[in-house]
C-alpha cells in the first residue's frame, strides 16, 4: 500500500507508513478540502525546481568551502562520501553557531568537523507537504534531495517553498 503522505510503497495491510509512520487505516487518512491542500498533498517536491546541490567531501578545507559558497552565492553544500552518497550538510548555520564561536583557523579546520551529519532528506517524488513537515520539525532551511542510492540530486530550500506558495497556491484561491 503506498503511502498518501510520503509515498513510500508499504507492505500490503500495514497500518503504519515504515518511512513517515504515518497512519494507512482509511478512517485516518487526510482528505484534501481545497486546492492548496490538495496542492501540499499532491504536487511532488519536483515542482519547486530544484537546484542541482553543490557537494564537498568531507575533507575540504573549511577556508575552500567558505570560498565556494561565497563564490556561488549559496547558503549550503552538501557533504558526500567517495561513493557520491550523502553524509552531512554544511550550512550558514553552522558556520554562525559552531565556527563563529571557536574562530579557528579555516585552513586547518574540515568540512566533517563542523557540519551536520546524516541530514534529512526528501525524494522528488514525494508530497510537497511531506518536506514542509520535515523543514518546520527539524527547523530546516535547506533539505537535500536524494536518489534511490542516498545520492543528492537536488536541493530546495524555505525560500523555494514560499516562492512556489505565493505564486501558485495563494494566486488560485
Amino acid at each position: 500500500m503506498k503511502c498518501p503522505n510520503c509515498g513510500y510503497e508499504n507492505l500490503p495491510g500495514a497500518d503504519q507508513c515504515e518511512q513517515c509512520l504515518s497512519s494507512l487505516t482509511r478512517d485516518d487518512v487526510p482528505q484534501a478540502e481545497s486546492g492548496v491542500e490538495r496542492s501540499l498533498m499532491e504536487d511532488p517536491v519536483a515542482c519547486l525546481l530544484p537546484i542541482r546541490p553543490l557537494t564537498v567531501e568531507p575533507h575540504t578545507s573549511l577556508a575552500d568551502a567558505l570560498e565556494l559558497m561565497r563564490n556561488h552565492h549559496i547558503g549550503c553544500l552538501l557533504v558526500t562520501a567517495k561513493d557520491g552518497s550523502l553524509t552531512g550538510i554544511l550550512t550558514e548555520r553552522d558556520l554562525l553557531q559552531k565556527v563563529a564561536l571557536e574562530a579557528p583557523r579555516l585552513e586547518q579546520c574540515t568540512v566533517e568537523e563542523f557540519m551536520s551529519g546524516a541530514p534529512e532528506t526528501s525524494k522528488p517524488d514525494h508530497p510537497l507537504g511531506y518536506a514542509i513537515q520535515r523543514m518546520i520539525v527539524s527547523d530546516l532551511r535547506y533539505l537535500p534531495l536524494i536518489d534511490e542510492s542516498g545520492r543528492p540530486n537536488g536541493i530546495v530550500s524555505s525560500r523555494d517553498i514560499i516562492a512556489y506558495i505565493a505564486k501558485n497556491l495563494i494566486q488560485r484561491s
